[in-house]
């Protein structure tokens, strides 16, 4: 077959190989462990994951994500997720999915935001919602990142509610340009009250951001209103 095809041949079968591993190390308590404790090293919090399997196209898959003490109902800061798809993109290196995720946020007496890992989204309900490129960076560009059917709390130090968003979807896609890192964003949600009392609904929101330049709207739809806060 000549030099590169018995290259081509012998990555194809490393390649099986470890999918075959890992697939079956997941199903494993030690792969189970594993993946829970580099979660928590990554993110700071203590994690624990219902399950875990290799989904298509082969992405590793978490279902029934939670960080300790986190109640759906409750005030206590963390997250939790239906579901986390972790893998591989046509347009970028990684993908990250999340189905029904939740996040609540608590300010603290020096006015940080806990968990400490997703502090930067405290400024959220006080700016504008193209301020997400910023927050959420996503490794310039190298990331598609997608969440459907979030939900948002954001809580003072006294655990009085200061902010929500509900049916929150939002997407990041890199876009190939010559010379330029860009990002395409698009944003819906059914629902966000701010701590003014303000209250947006039915937002559509669709941008471009590039290394240069952080936001070029494309598309801002909203109804406004105020409610009591």
């Amino acid at each position: 077959m000549g030099g590169v095809g018995r290259f081509l041949v012998t990555v194809l079968i490393i390649s099986i190989v470890l999918l075959v591993t890992v697939f079956f190390a997941v199903r494993t308590r030690g792969g189970h462990a594993f993946i829970e404790e580099r979660l928590e090293k990554e993110l700071g919090l203590k994690i624990s994951v219902e399950r875990m399997r290799i989904g298509w196209p082969y992405a590793l898959v978490l279902e029934e994500l939670c960080t300790e003490g986190f109640e759906a109902e409750g005030d206590s800061p963390g997250c939790a997720a239906q579901e986390v798809r972790l893998g591989f993109a046509l347009r970028s290196r990684y993908r990250i999915f999340i189905r029904r995720g939740h996040l609540r946020l608590v300010e603290g007496p020096a006015k940080v935001w806990t968990p400490t890992c997703f502090a930067r989204l405290g400024e959220l309900p006080y700016g504008d919602l193209a301020d997400l490129t910023r927050m959420i960076p996503l490794a310039g560009g190298r990331v598609t990142f997608e969440l459907s059917g979030g939900r948002v709390e954001w809580f003072d130090a006294a655990k009085n509610i200061l902010a929500s968003a509900h049916g929150v979807n939002y997407g990041v896609t890199p876009v190939r340009v010559p010379g330029r890192q860009m990002q395409h964003h698009i944003l819906t949600l059914y629902s966000m009250t701010r701590p003014s009392g303000a209250r947006m609904s039915d937002v559509a929101r669709e941008w471009l951001a590039s290394d240069t330049i952080p936001h070029v709207e494309l598309v801002d739809t909203q109804s406004e209103g105020t409610v009591m806060p």
